[in-house]
């Protein structure tokens, strides 16, 4: 199974405000999906904003094709994964690494590949 970087967001604590910002700073542009999530609508990598607070570190998805597979596999492997999700850009799942390290699976819906 290859997977490739499919979307990441920031976390941030204001998503208005960082909106301004970022907007401001890059020139993004902004599609409100949920009250806690904003997403960039003219970057050549999908991304979004999403309010956790602040982080140093990008929340990042990687693409994939059969996400139960994937989970399958990342426990196979010696990692953690949490509770599948439904979500209108596809199915996603948090999940952790043999060494700590915490990533995000993502299949994503019709239309957002």
């Amino acid at each position: 199974m290859s997977a490739e970087l499919g979307y990441y967001t920031l976390s941030v604590a204001d998503l208005d405000r960082a909106a301004a910002y970022y907007g401001g700073l890059f020139g993004w542009e902004f599609r409100r999906e949920h009250e806690t999530y904003l997403h960039v609508t003219n970057t050549a990598v999908p991304m979004g904003l999403v309010a956790r607070g602040p982080s140093s570190q990008p929340n990042l998805y990687y693409h994939v094709t059969d996400i139960d597979a994937a989970v399958e596999r990342v426990r196979e492997l010696g990692g953690s994964a949490g509770t599948v999700y439904d979500s209108k850009s596809g199915r996603g799942c948090a999940c952790v690494d043999d060494q700590g390290t915490e990533i995000s699976i993502w299949q994503p819906a019709p239309g957002f590949d």
